[in-house]
C-alpha cells in the first residue's frame, strides 16, 4: 500500500507594491490622480496669474510714465476744452487778451491764457485769426467757407466782401505795419494777396515750392514765409520769389513771425517748439522737454518777448521771456 502525503496548500503570496509611475506616463496614459492633477492645475493658474500681473503693473508704469509730465516739470497754464486745435492770436494792444480759433468759433483770455470763455464769434471754424498792431481793433477770422472781419476788437463780427475764387481758406496772415495787406492760401487756387483788406485779391506771382494743402503762412512785414511739403520757405519780396530756408526745423505746422526783430522766428512742429534768432539759419528747441505736436503759436508783435502755444490736446503754455522760462499754472 502506497502512502501518499497530503498536499499542501498553496503558499499565499502577499500582493506586490504597485510600480511608481512619472507624471509624464500619467499624462499619456490619460490616467492621472485626483490629487495630482488638481496640484498641476493650480500651480498652471498661479503661473498664469503671476504673468498677468507682470503685464498689468508694466502697463500700468509705461501709462504712469507716459503721463507724467515730461517737460521738466513745466504744466501748461490752461486746458482748453475744444473738438480740435486751430488757431492763435495775442491783441496787439493787450497781451493779456488771447484769442484761441477752433471749429466752435473763439474762445477768449482775459488774464493772459489762464482762465477762457466763450468769445464773439461763434460755430465758425476759425482756422486763423490776424491783427496788426497798426490797426488793432480789425480783427480777421478764415477757415473752411470763412472770411469774417471784426472792426471793433472782436465783439461783433462780419463777413467779407471778396473776389476770392473759394473760400476753404487753410492759412492767413496779414502785414504788421500795413494792415490793408493780407495773405491766403485757398485750396485749389494757392496763395494770394490784397492790398485792400481783402475786397481784391490776385495770386501771388510765384507761388511757394512744393505748397501743399497743409500750408501755415506768417508775416513780419520783411518777410513772408510759408510752410511746404519740402521745408519752410520765405519771400522777401512779398511772394515774386522764394527760397528755403538756410536750416529747416522740420514739419513745421505752425508759424509766428515778430514784428519787431525780423529775425526772430517761432516754429511749431511734431517735435515741440523751436526758435530761430537768424532769420532760419539755426533752430533752438525752446518748449517745455518733452511736450510734442504744437498745433498754434502767437507771439506779441513788439519785445515783451510774450509767447504762447498750444498742442494737439489742448494744453497752453507761456513764456513772457521769449522761451527761456514758461510760466506754472495758478
Amino acid at each position: 500500500m502506497t502512502k501518499t502525503r497530503p498536499a499542501r496548500p498553496p503558499t499565499a503570496r502577499p500582493p506586490s507594491a504597485p510600480t511608481e509611475r512619472s507624471t509624464d506616463d500619467l499624462v499619456a496614459t490619460g490616467k492621472t490622480r485626483p490629487g495630482r492633477t488638481w496640484s498641476l492645475a493650480a500651480v498652471a493658474g498661479a503661473v498664469l496669474v503671476v504673468l498677468a500681473l507682470a503685464l498689468v503693473w508694466r502697463e500700468f508704469s509705461n501709462l504712469r510714465e507716459n503721463d507724467a509730465p515730461r517737460s521738466g516739470g513745466i504744466q501748461p497754464i490752461a486746458q482748453l476744452e475744444s473738438p480740435d486745435v486751430h488757431s492763435l492770436l495775442i491783441d496787439p494792444a493787450d497781451p493779456d487778451r488771447v484769442l484761441f480759433g477752433s471749429h466752435s468759433g473763439i474762445q477768449e483770455s482775459r488774464d493772459g491764457g489762464y482762465t477762457w470763455q466763450t468769445g464773439g464769434l461763434k460755430n465758425t471754424d476759425a482756422m486763423s485769426l490776424s491783427a496788426s498792431p497798426k490797426e488793432g481793433a480789425t480783427l480777421y477770422a478764415a477757415g473752411h467757407d470763412v472770411f469774417s472781419v471784426s472792426r471793433d476788437s472782436g465783439e461783433t463780427w462780419e463777413p467779407v466782401r471778396h473776389d476770392l475764387p473759394g473760400t476753404d481758406i487753410h492759412a492767413f496772415a496779414q502785414d504788421p505795419f500795413d494792415p490793408n495787406r493780407l495773405f491766403a492760401y485757398v485750396v485749389g487756387a494757392g496763395v494770394l494777396t490784397s492790398m485792400d483788406g481783402g475786397v481784391r485779391w490776385t495770386p501771388l506771382a510765384t507761388q511757394p515750392p512744393d505748397a501743399g494743402s497743409q500750408i501755415a503762412l506768417a508775416t513780419n512785414g520783411s518777410g513772408l514765409y510759408a510752410t511746404t511739403t519740402t521745408g519752410l520757405a520765405v519771400s522777401v519780396d512779398r511772394g515774386t520769389s522764394w527760397q528755403p530756408t538756410r536750416a529747416q526745423p522740420g514739419g513745421v505746422i505752425s508759424l509766428a513771425a515778430p514784428a519787431d526783430d525780423p529775425r526772430l522766428l517761432y516754429a511749431g512742429t511734431p517735435n515741440g517748439l523751436v526758435k530761430s534768432a537768424d532769420g532760419g539759419t539755426t533752430w533752438t528747441p525752446i518748449g517745455p522737454r518733452g511736450v510734442t505736436v504744437v498745433v498754434a503759436v502767437a507771439t506779441t508783435p513788439t519785445a515783451t518777448g510774450r509767447v504762447l502755444f498750444v498742442t494737439q490736446t489742448g494744453a497752453l503754455y507761456r513764456s513772457d521771456d521769449a522761451g527761456a522760462t514758461w510760466r506754472e499754472p495758478r
